[in-house]
């Protein structure tokens, strides 16, 4: 299977690139202004702001008709209000397999994880690329049978987790590669905290943090 590159835009964004076609997942207000040029396809997984900049979304849809957008519901309906044509915008209301930017996605359905049962948890997509690839959004979702997840796009911050549930991800799904995201209310004591962590993580998969801007053949 041809390998994709991968590019981080920090926190939980990040860009996957294969024969002059990209795919970002999850550009936020965190991302740098060029997690938005020349994207081919976005995927969203839920309608916090760090996982998706409306505007900025909108901006770029508008600049290339020929893009796409595939989100839940409620970030579907916040990117019409911004102006984004419906026949750029997929809405993902049950869990499917689709081609966006040229590459197999399957979206499955299911909620954030909980911060508090006072405070609200919206839909969460997670995201399967490439047969091979898994960004959960924020949670940790059981698979179906038969996915075999070579690279993890693995949450190791927020409000919603502990970096002990991350590891308890890590023996459910085994994967060959970690990535670490969702790291960015992590300062640089935080990060290097977390990097040291990784040592628990169970299994032969490597750990591999990608510094913002850097991209890799995955």
């Amino acid at each position: 299977m041809p390998q994709l590159a991968v590019t981080s835009f920090g926190h939980s964004a990040v860009r996957l690139e294969r024969h002059g076609l990209s795919l970002v997942i999850d550009p936020g207000v965190l991302a740098p202004a060029d997690a938005f040029d020349a994207v081919t396809a976005f995927l969203i997984t839920h309608d916090h702001p760090d996982h998706v900049n409306t505007e900025m979304v909108a901006a770029a849809l508008a600049a290339d008709p020929r893009s796409h957008v595939w989100a839940p519901e409620d970030v579907a309906d916040s990117l019409a209000s911004a102006g984004v044509s419906a026949d750029q915008l997929e809405v993902v209301t049950d869990s499917r397999v689709f081609e966006a930017a040229g590459i197999a996605v399957e979206a499955i359905v299911g909620v954030h994880a909980e911060v508090h049962d006072t405070v609200p948890s919206p839909v969460n997509l997670a995201y399967v690329i490439d047969g091979r690839m898994l960004h959960p959004g924020d949670a940790f979702p059981p698979l179906p049978d038969g996915i075999d997840i070579g690279v993890l796009f693995l949450p190791v911050s927020g409000p919603w987790m502990r970096f002990a549930d991350a590891v308890d991800y890590v023996a459910a799904l085994r994967p060959r590669v970690v990535v670490p995201i969702h790291d960015g209310d992590l300062n640089d004591v935080g990060l290097t905290l977390t990097d040291q962590m990784s040592a628990i993580l169970p299994g032969e998969g490597v750990y591999q943090r990608l510094r913002v801007g850097e991209t890799v053949e995955l």
